[in-house]
């Protein structure tokens, strides 16, 4: 299934049921201007934790757009938010503890379920726009600037999506009810 456009920003997502669980397993992946982010052919992923990332996405929406960010390229926001979450450096403890507390609502999709096991995903808001900024299986940089709007409905439907196929997988184990 396609939710959205990929010239702009869609989620492909595939349910694979896995004998009786009651999480949905598949493949998924964003597209984004025309790129790809995720292995849409990684099998049997469990969609349910990539859910959990892009509902927590939205949730943070409003704390997406810092003005620590606001003047940086894109390459260069992507680089300061890997550092500063990811990369060892000198900071104390407390320092990265106030920078994880402030930063880490920027992360995408990094470690957001196997389809993203090999990619790093930062995601930043420039007024109505939400800058995705990622790196793909090769290390390759990539972005895409998305309306806030498109965004939302995008992600939206695809929570919708994984709650049908829930509500189906439940039906399946459960025929009685």
């Amino acid at each position: 299934m396609l939710i959205g456009d990929p010239r702009t920003f869609a989620i492909e997502c595939h349910h694979e049921p896995e004998g009786h669980h009651r999480n949905v397993f598949g493949r998924m992946c964003i597209h984004a201007a025309g790129k790809v982010l995720g292995d849409i052919a990684e099998p049997v992923c469990m969609l349910d934790v990539t859910a959990k990332h892009l509902k927590d996405t939205l949730l943070h929406l409003s704390r997406l757009d810092d003005p620590a960010l606001s003047t940086l390229s894109d390459a260069d926001a992507f680089n300061f938010l890997d550092r500063t979450l990811y990369l060892d450096d000198t900071r104390s403890d407390a320092e990265l503890a106030r920078d994880t507390e402030r930063y880490y609502v920027f992360d995408f999709l990094t470690n957001g379920g196997e389809s993203f096991d090999r990619t790093k995903s930062f995601v930043a808001r420039s007024g109505r726009q939400i800058r995705l900024l990622f790196t793909d299986e090769a290390d390759q940089f990539h972005s895409a600037h998305v309306p806030l709007a498109l965004f939302e409905a995008t992600i939206s439907a695809f929570l919708s999506w994984i709650e049908h196929e829930r509500g189906a997988l439940m039906r399946q184990s459960n025929p009685q009810e």
